[in-house]
């Protein structure tokens, strides 16, 4: 009986043993399955950081007109722009109040109620001698950003970029070429604009990345603010010590349909590209987009629109639509045109000998202020009752309008 309960108790032991080996690789087995896929998700998300994120927004011309709320906020710019965005006046004193206050929009974001400018494109034609506003088909704002890595623009934040620095990336793309066929099709200056033909121009210009944390703007626009310490300029690029804080990346493009070649010039009689941007985002709403939103975007995508966190006005987007469709969406979204000659500047610019020139000179239309409202009518006055000769007139304890009782008294006499 001994031997018996003996080998019941190694058996008991036996399988015990085999049960805890058992256990242990079981749970060996789920902490590497656990760490393989805690591994592939930091993986994952390394990887979508790297890649970065990127949204895509389009607008047409508000309108052109020679103001400059950043540099001339109190009078007429040196040079006629070209305006994307809020509905505002365009008027020097444009704030950001007042572009959180308009209710139209040139851009597709409703959340987005930035303005975008730059020198507005002529066609110079030399036979006739005359400049000619180029009408341009549509524009578009590229942000691009490491989700969860850049801090969005504070309200009111505004700088201008200049093609004049080689991190900005400026260029010109021809799509289409075909040989100018215009009387003259030579051209002072090809550096920017070429002199053949395009079926489209499409312009670009990218701004910094790099902010010094203080300022929301200093006196030339640029210089609270800082590309990134790459040779060419990258939107994930280390900024410098001067400049620590990381901002997306803008990417402002707009496009020229027909481009006809010859002579083209910016209105600063110029062929370098320079844009300003001054922000109408909610900041709040513009951080919880690039805290939030990821897509596998290296560069300004076409077809990543970020629609889950932003409210786009031609939704549904469907990936990338054909330019024409692009155009033709947009016009059905415009505003009422403003008025800009009757409410900024009355002076021409369009079809004429040079164009206009000079910070601080011409005619800034002055708004009528609002009449006051008219006064208050008096109050009615009733008149005195007729006395009789040698009679004395009621005594009165307040000054005012006689009490009607006292009437009805005298009518007794």
């Amino acid at each position: 009986t001994g031997t018996i309960q003996n080998d019941h108790a190694a058996g008991r032991k036996t399988s015990g043993s085999r049960c805890l080996r058992r256990f242990q690789k079981l749970i060996l087995a789920q902490l590497a399955i656990m760490i393989a896929c805690a591994s592939a998700c930091a993986l994952l998300l390394f990887a979508a950081a790297c890649e970065g994120t990127s949204v895509k927004m389009d607008f047409l011309p508000l309108g052109s007109v020679r103001t400059d709320p950043l540099l001339n906020p109190e009078c007429l710019s040196d040079h006629v722009h070209t305006f994307y965005g809020a509905n505002a006046s365009l008027r020097p004193e444009t704030k950001y109040a007042d572009m959180r206050a308009a209710t139209g929009n040139s851009g597709n974001v409703e959340e987005n109620k930035s303005l975008y400018w730059h020198p507005t494109v002529y066609k110079h034609d030399k036979t006739r001698g005359l400049y000619q506003v180029a009408p341009i088909w549509f524009a578009s704002a590229y942000y691009v950003w490491q989700t969860g890595q850049p801090t969005a623009f504070p309200n009111g934040f505004n700088m201008i970029a200049s093609g004049s620095s080689p991190k900005s990336r400026s260029e010109a793309i021809c799509s289409g070429p075909s040989p100018c066929e215009r009387d003259d099709c030579s051209s002072s200056d090809a550096s920017f604009f070429p002199t053949t033909a395009c079926s489209e121009l499409e312009a670009k210009l990218v701004f910094p990345t790099c902010w010094d944390g203080v300022n929301l703007q200093s006196a030339n626009m640029m210089d609270h603010v800082s590309y990134d310490e790459t040779a060419e300029g990258s939107f994930d690029g280390d900024c410098p010590a001067s400049h620590p804080v990381k901002l997306p990346e803008i990417h402002l493009y707009f496009r020229l349909l027909d481009y006809e070649g010859g002579e083209y010039v910016f209105s600063d009689g110029s062929s370098v590209f320079h844009s300003d941007y001054f922000s109408g985002w909610n900041a709040s709403e513009l951080q919880r987009v690039l805290d939030q939103c990821s897509n596998p975007s290296e560069a300004a995508n076409p077809d990543a629109f970020c629609e889950g966190f932003l409210t786009f006005r031609d939704a549904p987007k469907q990936g990338q639509k054909e330019d024409d469709k692009i155009r033709s969406t947009l016009d059905a979204l415009q505003p009422e045109p403003l008025d800009l000659r009757a409410t900024v500047t009355a002076e021409a610019i369009d079809g004429v000998a040079a164009p206009p020139r000079g910070s601080c000179t011409g005619s800034l239309v002055q708004l009528t202020p609002p009449s006051p409202p008219p006064p208050s009518p008096p109050p009615p006055s009733i008149p005195l009752p007729c006395l009789a000769q040698g009679d004395a007139a009621p005594p009165r304890s307040n000054p005012g309008p006689w009490n009607p009782l006292w009437l009805v008294f005298l009518r007794g006499f």
